[in-house]
C-alpha cells in the first residue's frame, strides 16, 4: 500500500505540488483569521477607580469618598461585582464585569457615572459628624 502510495506521487508530481501549495495557503489564510492572543489575559474585564483625598484618615476616606463611589457606580450594565478598599488618603474601587460584556463600553458608562458622584472639596473640614 505505502509502495503504491510513492509511487502515484512519484508519477504525479505536479497534483503533489498542487495539493501541498493549496494546504498551505488554506494554512495561511486560516492563521491570519485565527483570533487568539499569544498571552491571554485571565482576569475579566476590570475598571479601577482610585481616588486620592489628601489628608482623611482610613476611616473618613471610607465615609466620604469611597461609599459614594460605591453607590453610585452600583447597578451598571454587566457589572458582576464591586470591590474596595479605603487606606489613608487612598480609595480604590474595582469594577468586574462580565465576560462577554465590552471593555470601551463599560468604561465608558463608569466615566459616565462618576460625572454624577458628589466628593468631598478638596479642603475638607476635619470636623466631622
Amino acid at each position: 500500500m505505502i509502495t503504491w502510495l510513492i509511487e502515484l506521487a512519484l508519477r504525479e508530481r505536479i497534483i503533489v505540488v498542487g495539493v501541498a501549495l493549496v494546504l498551505v495557503l488554506v494554512g495561511v489564510y486560516s492563521f491570519h483569521e485565527l483570533d487568539i492572543e499569544a498571552y491571554p489575559d485571565p482576569v475579566q474585564p476590570l475598571v479601577e477607580v482610585i481616588t486620592i483625598p489628601n489628608g482623611l484618615s482610613a476611616e473618613e476616606v471610607e465615609k466620604l469618598v469611597t461609599v459614594p463611589v460605591e453607590i453610585g457606580l452600583a447597578g451598571m450594565r454587566n457589572l458582576e461585582s464591586l470591590r474596595s478598599i479605603s487606606l489613608f488618603g487612598l480609595s480604590d474601587v474595582r469594577c468586574y464585569f462580565s465576560w462577554d460584556s465590552d471593555y470601551y463600553q463599560d468604561r465608558t458608562e463608569t466615566i459616565n457615572r462618576l460625572g454624577l458622584i458628589t466628593l468631598p472639596p478638596r479642603n475638607v473640614s476635619r470636623h466631622l459628624t
